[in-house]
């Protein structure tokens, strides 16, 4: 068999996305009406690389025969865009069909799923319309679930954290790895890591991101100071406070990290083991943060003792001897 042999009979990727959905092109197909049930091996799902071509016109669906897409992973849509779009519908009709999927089950309510087009049935809805152009798929659920997820990651108009979140569901209901996924959609393995790292980003940063105060490049400097997690509130903070550049960011968290690793080293060579070994058991002892600082005179210093709290402060100064004043 020659290379170009090879090539032709090659599991084709999913990265082209809606339009291998959408497409009328002469690829190969199921028959018309029957659904492919995925195989599985090695306790994983085989996943199709599309749906069959059938139905590609358009058909009018009722508006209430299709149920929303419930592995959308957009969780705010503006009411304002959504009003514009409601009030262009009226005036020239919905330009660009949904896809909607028809489920296998016989009997199924409502008979048809969302797999793209969520703001266009959102908007019809509120232009009144009874029904919406749709291009049909017959799906298995276990399809709809497919294609719906891939659909979804490989939306342009998520944000990061959306996007993330789509990565995670397909690996994880598919229990696929990183690079699975990867050759699945066409993607480079790093863009795949790459957006999953920042699920482990905090809360409050994730916010930030949703919100679009800090892009994607933001969020991957970010993601790259795991292990410090107090670093990267204090850096998100100053970048969406003074406006940074992914490239400032990048240089400020070098530069934060570098003189964090040089002052640890010079607080490391300037203590004798002696002195860490008091600093230790004087923090037991008090049951707070304490410094030893050796002055400059023999014999002289200086011990720090923090506290991070009002309560804490008059424990302290309760366990020095110091009553407090009612």
């Amino acid at each position: 068999m020659t290379a170009k042999d090879k090539a032709s009979v090659a599991r084709p990727r999913l990265g082209r996305g809606l339009s291998s959905l959408i497409s009328t092109s002469s690829a190969t197909a199921d028959a018309p009406g029957e659904p492919t049930t995925p195989a599985t091996h090695h306790g994983k799902v085989a996943i199709p690389v599309g749906p069959s071509r059938q139905d590609a016109t358009p058909n009018e669906v009722p508006i209430d025969d299709i149920s929303p897409n419930p592995y959308q992973p957009r969780k705010e849509f503006n009411p304002s865009e959504l009003q514009e779009l409601s009030e262009s519908i009226k005036r020239q009709g919905i330009l660009q069909p949904l896809l909607v999927a028809r489920l296998s089950d016989v009997g199924a309510t409502p008979p048809y799923i969302l797999i793209a087009g969520e703001r266009r049935l959102r908007a019809a809805r509120l232009a009144g319309l009874a029904t919406v152009p749709c291009v049909i798929r017959h799906a298995t659920q276990q399809q709809m679930i497919e294609w719906a997820l891939i659909e979804n990651i490989q939306r342009s108009d998520l944000n990061p954290i959306e996007k993330a979140g789509a990565y995670r569901q397909y690996l994880d209901r598919f229990h696929l790895t990183q690079e699975d996924a990867a050759q699945q959609l066409g993607q480079a393995r790093a863009t795949v890591a790459n957006y999953l790292r920042l699920l482990d980003l905090s809360s409050d940063i994730q916010d930030m991101i949703s919100q679009n105060k800090l892009s994607f490049g933001h969020a991957k400097v970010l993601a790259g100071l795991a292990s410090r997690p107090d670093l990267q509130a204090q850096l998100a903070q100053r970048a969406v406070a003074d406006g940074l550049s992914v490239r400032q960011l990048e240089a400020l968290a070098a530069k934060t990290a570098a003189d964090d690793q040089v002052a640890a080293s010079a607080s490391s060579r300037a203590k004798p083991a002696y002195l860490r070994d008091l600093e230790e058991r004087l923090t037991a002892a008090v049951g707070t943060h304490v410094k030893i600082y050796p002055g400059r005179s023999k014999h002289t210093g200086r011990i720090m003792v923090e506290y991070y709290s009002l309560d804490d402060f008059d424990r302290i100064s309760a366990g020095l001897g110091l009553a407090n004043e009612s």
